[in-house]
């Protein structure tokens, strides 16, 4: 399958499973992926990763690291306001915005799996 044929194939999967993706293919050996979704909580969510050589098992071993360092605790953190509450269209409870962030690594985590059986199993 070429290249080409595959950043069709990630795009519609990852629509499949709920994601938003943009591609950067200027270079088709080293392809950037932006990730995007809303959170259950309406925050805009989003990730980027590369896929090397059109090689859809480098994508998914990205985006597996990305997943293996995400931190809801530490990103929950960064929607947190001043004043204690969320920030820039963050729920207002910081247990709110725990549970979303740790609702996003879930949807990342799904997307591996998704990417995993629809993908590499074509």
């Amino acid at each position: 399958m070429n290249t080409r044929r595959i950043l069709k194939r990630i795009i519609d999967i990852s629509q499949y499973a709920g994601w938003n993706v943009e591609v950067d293919d200027k270079e088709l050996s080293n392809v950037h992926f932006d990730f995007q979704r809303y959170t259950k909580f309406g925050q805009n969510f989003n990730f980027g990763v590369n896929m090397l050589n059109g090689k859809i098992d480098s994508l998914i071993s990205n985006i597996e690291h990305y997943y293996e360092g995400f931190d809801p605790d530490y990103e929950a953190s960064l929607w947190i306001g001043e004043d204690g509450h969320g920030k820039h269209g963050a729920p207002y409870h910081i247990k709110d915005i725990v549970t979303d962030m740790e609702d996003a690594e879930d949807k990342i985590y799904e997307l591996i799996e998704t990417l995993r059986l629809k993908a590499l199993n074509h």
